[in-house]
C-alpha cells in the first residue's frame, strides 16, 4: 500500500495535478459501452487518479491505479429480454417503455448484489462519481448525495432527448433528432418535423413516467445512512458538473448543447498495433482490396445471417473480386463459405480498418464502429438492427459515405448492388476521407479532452451547469408564463364582458326612465 501511494504521488507531482479518488459505477452489461468506459478509466488512471471501477464486464486492462469491483454479468439474460427482432416491430414509445421496464426488472442485479451494497453502504470518500444514469440507470444519481461529490455523466449515446432534458437545453424537434429516430436528418419536411415532435414527446413522456418507478428503486436499494435528507430523483439527475457524450458533429449533426456537455467521440481510438502475420499477408496480397464484415460485440452474425439471407450474402460475396474478412462466432458455419472469404471469431477491427487495402466496412452501425470507420476513411454498408444503429447508418447515407440495407431486404441482388456501388464509385470514399480529415484535425485528442474536463469539473463543481438544468419540465418551456398570460387574457375578456353587460344594463335602465318621463 505504501508503494502504491508513493508511485501515485510521484505521478501526480510529475504531471502537475492533484490525484482524485473517483468512483465509476457502471452496471450495464454491454461490451461496447465498457470499451468507452475502460478507455476513460485508463487515461484517468495514467494521469494519476485513483479509480474504483464497478463493472460486470471484466476489463482487459490492468492498472495500479484502478481497483476493479467485478459484479455478476447478466448480459445473456438481458439480451433474452431484449428481442431485437421484436423491438424492430415496436413503436417509439413502446421501445422506450421496454428498455425502462427491463432495466427495472434487472435493478436487483444492478444494485442489490453484495458488491453494489458494499459500495452503497461504504464509508469511503470520493471526489467524483462517474455514472451512466440517463440510460435507464437513474437511481445511481444518489451517489452524488451519498458521497457529497461531483457528478459526472458518461453517455455512450449522443442525440438523446432525455439527456438534453436534464442538461438544461431541451431537444428542439424542428432540427434535432433523437437517437431512436430511424430515418430523420437535420433537413426535415414539415411532415417529418411533425413525426419528430411525436418521437421526442413520446420519449420524454415514457421516461418521465418511469421516473416514479426509478425513485422507488433508489429508495429501496440506496438506503445508506443519511438517505432521508436526499433530494428527489429529478433534482439529483440535474446535478451534473459534466456530461461526457460519445459523439462528435462530424459523426452526427451539429446541435447546440449546454456548456457542461462535452463531446469525446474517439476514446476508443488507441495507437494501432501490427496485424497478425496471417491477416497482414491476407490483406497485403488482396489485389482488389479487402471488405471487412463485423456486427460488433453485442450481436452475433452467426445468429442473424442464417437461412436464405445467409445464402444470399455468401453468393454476393462469392461474385466480388475483393477478399473478405468476416467476423463469425461459431466454429462450423452452416453456410458454404466462398474461397475469397475468411471467417474468424475475432479480428483486430481498428488495425484492419487502418490497412490501406481495406476499402469497405459492412457493419451493424454501432457508434464505435462508425467512429473508427470515419477516422480511418473507410465507407460503409450498414445493416442496422436496434437502438441508435438506424440513425447512425442513415446519417452515413445522408452524408454520402454509406448505404443502408435493411435486414428484411437482404438478397443477393441488394447486397451485390450496394457492394459494387461503393467499391466502384469513388465519391463514397472521397466523402469519408474528407470527414476523416475533420475528425483528425481536432485541437486535442478525445483522451486529452476527457481528462481536462473531468479535472475541471472536480476543481470547479457545477461552474458550467446552467440554471435551466434544475428547472422543471414546465418551467423550461415557460408553460407557467404561458399559463399566466392565457389566464390574464381570459380574465380580461371576462372582465370586459362583465363591464359591457353592466354598461348595456345601465343603458337599458336609462332608456326605460326616458320613456316613462
Amino acid at each position: 500500500m505504501f508503494w502504491k501511494w508513493l508511485v501515485l504521488s510521484f505521478i501526480c507531482l510529475s504531471t502537475g495535478c492533484r490525484a482524485h479518488k473517483i468512483l465509476a459505477f457502471l452496471p450495464f452489461p454491454s461490451n461496447s459501452r465498457h470499451t468507452i468506459f475502460a478507455s476513460l478509466m485508463k487515461v484517468l488512471a495514467d494521469r494519476g487518479h485513483e479509480i474504483t471501477y464497478y463493472t460486470p464486464i471484466e476489463p482487459t486492462l490492468s492498472h495500479q491505479n484502478i481497483t476493479v469491483k467485478l459484479t455478476p454479468n447478466y448480459k445473456a439474460e438481458f439480451l433474452k429480454e431484449m428481442d431485437i427482432f421484436e423491438l424492430r416491430r415496436k413503436s417509439i414509445p413502446e421501445v422506450s417503455h421496454i428498455f425502462a421496464r427491463t432495466a427495472e426488472r434487472f435493478s436487483e442485479h444492478y444494485y442489490g448484489n453484495q458488491v453494489a451494497q458494499e459500495i452503497i453502504h461504504s464509508t469511503d470518500k470520493y471526489d467524483a462519481v462517474l455514472i451512466e444514469s440517463f440510460f435507464n440507470q437513474e437511481p445511481v444519481s444518489s451517489f452524488i448525495h451519498k458521497f457529497g461529490c461531483v457528478g459526472i455523466e458518461v453517455s455512450t449515446l449522443g442525440d438523446s432527448a432525455w439527456i438534453d432534458e436534464f442538461a438544461g437545453i431541451p431537444s428542439n424537434p424542428a432540427f434535432q433528432v433523437d437517437f431512436k429516430s430511424a430515418e430523420l436528418s437535420q433537413d426535415m419536411t414539415v411532415w417529418q418535423r411533425i413525426y419528430n415532435v411525436y418521437v421526442i414527446a413520446s420519449t420524454l413522456a415514457v421516461s418521465y413516467y418511469h421516473l416514479y418507478a426509478m425513485q422507488g428503486i433508489m429508495d429501496k436499494y440506496f438506503n445508506y445512512t443519511g438517505w432521508e435528507t436526499r433530494p428527489p430523483l429529478d433534482t439529483l439527475m440535474a446535478n451534473r458538473s459534466l456530461i461526457l457524450v460519445n459523439s462528435d458533429p462530424v459523426l452526427s449533426y451539429p446541435y447546440p448543447t449546454a456548456p457542461h456537455v462535452k463531446n469525446i467521440a474517439g476514446l476508443n481510438l488507441m495507437p494501432n498495433k501490427p496485424l497478425p502475420n496471417d491477416i497482414q499477408r491476407f490483406m497485403d496480397e488482396a489485389e482488389h482490396g479487402v471488405i471487412y464484415f463485423s456486427f460488433g460485440s453485442n450481436l452475433k452474425a452467426s445468429d442473424v445471417i442464417v437461412g436464405e439471407k445467409g445464402k444470399a450474402l455468401m453468393k454476393a460475396f462469392e461474385n466480388m473480386p475483393q477478399r473478405i474478412l468476416m467476423k463469425w462466432e461459431t466454429d462450423k458455419p452452416d453456410l458454404k463459405i466462398p474461397s475469397n472469404v475468411r471467417i474468424g471469431k475475432w479480428f483486430p477491427q481498428r488495425d484492419i480498418l487502418a490497412h490501406k487495402n481495406c476499402i469497405l466496412f459492412i457493419t451493424h452501425g454501432g457508434f464505435l464502429s462508425l467512429t473508427e470507420t470515419v477516422y480511418y476513411g473507410v465507407p460503409i454498408v450498414g445493416v442496422p438492427f436496434f437502438c441508435d444503429q438506424f440513425k447512425n447508418v442513415f446519417h452515413a447515407q445522408s452524408m454520402g459515405y454509406g448505404l443502408i440495407i435493411k435486414y428484411e431486404n437482404i438478397t443477393e441482388e441488394s447486397v451485390s448492388w450496394a457492394l459494387n456501388e461503393i467499391t466502384k464509385n469513388p465519391s463514397y470514399r472521397n466523402v469519408v476521407k474528407y470527414k476523416s480529415q475533420i475528425l483528425r484535425n481536432r485541437r486535442h485528442t478525445a483522451q486529452e479532452e476527457a481528462i481536462y474536463w473531468v479535472e475541471h469539473a472536480i476543481k470547479y463543481p457545477n461552474s458550467l451547469t446552467p440554471k435551466s438544468a434544475f428547472m422543471s419540465f414546465w418551467e423550461k418551456r415557460i408553460f407557467d408564463v404561458g399559463t399566466f398570460f392565457i389566464l390574464t387574457i381570459v380574465l380580461m375578456y371576462m372582465l370586459l364582458k362583465c363591464i359591457n353587460a353592466m354598461f348595456r344594463k345601465s343603458k337599458n335602465i336609462s332608456n326605460k326612465k326616458e320613456k316613462l318621463s
